[in-house]
């Protein structure tokens, strides 16, 4: 018993760490954006609801049982854990989903446009291809259904006048993923969209080569 409630803090301390790296590197403000995770017994780990992930403690650490999406603890649970759960139960590779807005990526997000991100080499090799999504309710069992659809083929959604959902296969996976996306994005905007964006043939060098 003791090496279980080891193990389970030792989770929660990872997952605040994890939550609060997001803050660091501007992905998120105040109380915007949720993580969520997969651990041991294929529960899922996800930020309080209203919490600051800035800020999160173990004890603002909501768990599900990913097989039938019921609550574990009595903690409220951020009001997006229904795509988390959703893109975990549909993608038994993914580990970590991250609801994000920082500013360039959600700035875009709010043009109603869909650019060609690849103007950097990192998009087509950690990320490829992003999906858009029109505006939905936060929250709702519309925006959830469509997040976890696109998710089936992407890593990366951008939420019209909302943010950004990435998944990946651990924490540093989807913040890296989210820290290059939202580097895309600033390139974009800053270049007024004349930033020149990779051809297919370039890319498809650049998945051949990653995967030597």
């Amino acid at each position: 018993m003791m090496v279980h409630r080891t193990m389970e803090e030792s989770e929660f301390n990872e997952f605040a760490f994890w939550a609060n790296e997001t803050a660091k590197h501007a992905l998120i403000k105040c109380s915007s954006g949720n993580l969520s995770h997969r651990v041991q017994n294929n529960q899922m780990l996800i930020s309080a609801s209203g919490c600051w992930l800035s800020e999160l403690t173990a004890k603002q650490i909501a768990i599900f049982n990913i097989d039938d999406g019921t609550l574990i603890n009595d903690i409220k649970p951020s009001a997006e854990h229904k795509f988390h759960l959703g893109i975990m139960q549909s993608r038994k590779e993914i580990n970590t989903v991250l609801h994000f807005q920082s500013q360039a990526a959600t700035t875009i997000a709010c043009m109603g446009i869909e650019p060609d991100y690849n103007v950097i080499i990192e998009i087509p090799i950690y990320i490829g291809k992003i999906c858009h999504l029109p505006y939905f309710t936060p929250g709702s069992h519309q925006l959830a259904e469509a997040v976890i659809d696109k998710m089936r083929e992407c890593s990366l959604v951008q939420l019209s006048n909302h943010g950004q959902v990435v998944c990946g296969k651990s924490y540093q996976d989807v913040i890296q993923k989210a820290v290059f996306f939202e580097l895309a994005c600033n390139i974009l905007l800053q270049s007024n969209f004349s930033a020149k964006a990779l051809n297919n043939v370039q890319v498809e060098s650049l998945l051949t080569y990653t995967l030597k």
